[in-house]
């Protein structure tokens, strides 16, 4: 099953064609890892498939959907989720809270029903309140359930920026899994890792898919993550797609190697 498609998806920054006629597709339960040198339109390709950027051309759908320049939030509610290269924490909160209000996009009370007795009568305060207290006890339990998950309940009072690099990794994605994602996309997150954190994280995010029936997309420059970890690999130069294919093709595309290491004048 297909769970996201692009269809020729351009993004033009004035006279800059960033990326050019880009058509990827995504089957459930897949890692699939977008690579290519700095510059190549990596990023760029994220941004409109999450809905950063409207593509100047070309269509995007996710579960059989056009979600074509639908803003991100209304894309994070069909079920698709991100982290970014520039860890995005709420840095001043807690680890527990950071995970906690990212539950809360899909809530179904209301703030009337959260304010209750503290603005209304003491009869509306009974007929509203314990919908969202309810609610509330079901999110935190979540939010206690998804540190545990990633490995970081023992540090939950801790302020999210005192956590070491790879740890407020591993919170960015449990945050972005609190919004209950069918499709999680992941922009480089081996990104300042040492050693021992990267090797750690490609065990992590196989663990995360089994456990929570993921699709995962990724960029990554770390190739041995990338090798490691991908069932398929689109590979993007100057914005245009020059290779698809599983590792091991990869690996053994001429035009692949050339793009990254350059060609020598004697070839």
């Amino acid at each position: 099953m297909t769970l996201l498609k692009t269809d020729h998806i351009t993004m033009r920054f004035g006279g800059l064609t960033a990326v050019k006629e880009f058509n990827l597709e995504i089957n459930k339960g897949e890692i699939v890892a977008l690579i290519g040198p700095n510059g190549a339109g990596k990023t760029t390709a994220f941004n409109m498939i999450t809905g950063v950027y409207r593509p100047t051309e070309g269509q995007i759908f996710f579960n059989n959907q056009e979600i074509t320049g639908l803003k991100s939030h209304d894309i994070t509610k069909r079920g698709m989720a991100r982290t970014f290269q520039n860890i995005r924490l709420f840095k001043e909160l807690s680890v527990l809270d950071n995970v906690f209000i990212a539950n809360h996009l899909h809530l179904k009370a209301n703030l009337l029903q959260a304010v209750g007795g503290k603005m209304y009568p003491d009869f509306l305060d009974k007929l509203w309140q314990p919908k969202y207290k309810r609610e509330e006890k079901e999110i935190l339990e979540k939010s206690y359930m998804l540190l545990e998950k990633v490995g970081l309940l023992d540090q939950k009072d801790e302020k999210a920026t005192s956590l070491p690099y790879g740890l407020q990794r591993k919170l960015e994605i449990a945050r972005a899994l609190a919004t209950n994602p069918q499709l999680l996309l992941l922009d480089e997150p081996a990104a300042g890792m040492n050693p021992k954190e990267t090797n750690d994280l490609t065990g992590f995010i196989r663990q995360i898919r089994e456990d929570f029936d993921l699709t995962i997309f990724l960029i990554e420059h770390h190739m041995q993550v990338v090798m490691d970890i991908s069932d398929r690999i689109y590979v993007l130069d100057y914005g245009i797609t020059i290779a698809e294919g599983n590792p091991y093709e990869i690996q053994n595309n001429q035009r692949v190697v050339e793009a990254y290491l350059g060609v020598s004048e004697d070839a």
